[in-house]
């Protein structure tokens, strides 16, 4: 009986490993290519004004068989962040144009291996506070990103392996504040 809770665990386990791998360094918005400066400028609104030039922004590529299908971007300034939650964009590829695909506050937000009706699925981690964070796995529909599998994760002071406790998963993902 104990193995097969521990078999059930292992998806959760492996998934909160591989969400707090450590990202590349920022590059600057105007850095970035030019349709992926067009919709951040349009995404990313903080305040009443586009991101500046010099906004340093996050950003990972979704491959495909070995091709480019999207980008995950994460601007990385205060109006952005909050604490160590950063607005996040995924955006997929249709021909030079990129299409908005995900917005959401993640702590981290990666491919995996796995993949969904042609695009891999997306592990994402949301810090709550210093012992607790949310991992849901957000998988391609065809038609949009949806969470599928849904954890907190408590780490506690002096205890060796985290608490990991599988959950519902929310209908919709926490929206972006818009200021």
């Amino acid at each position: 009986m104990r193995t097969n809770a521990l078999f059930l665990l292992f998806p959760v386990i492996v998934l909160v490993c591989a969400a707090t791998l450590c990202g590349e360094p920022a590059a600057k918005l105007a850095n970035l290519g030019p349709e992926l400066q067009q919709v951040l400028q349009r995404d990313a609104v903080c305040s009443q004004k586009s991101p500046a030039p010099e906004l340093p922004v996050l950003t990972q590529p979704i491959m495909v068989s070995g091709r480019e299908a999207g980008v995950i971007a994460e601007p990385q300034d205060q109006c952005y962040c909050h604490k160590e939650n950063c607005s996040t964009f995924v955006y997929l590829k249709k021909g030079e144009n990129y299409n908005l695909a995900l917005a959401d506050n993640f702590a981290s937000l990666r491919p995996m291996k796995v993949t969904m009706h042609g695009l891999p699925s997306l592990s994402g981690k949301y810090q709550v506070d210093e012992f607790r964070e949310e991992t849901t796995v957000f998988d391609w529909t065809g038609q949009q990103y949806q969470p599928s599998l849904c954890a907190t994760v408590t780490r506690r002071p002096n205890q060796r392996t985290p608490s990991i406790v599988k959950h519902q998963c929310k209908a919709t993902v926490r929206s972006l504040p818009r200021q």
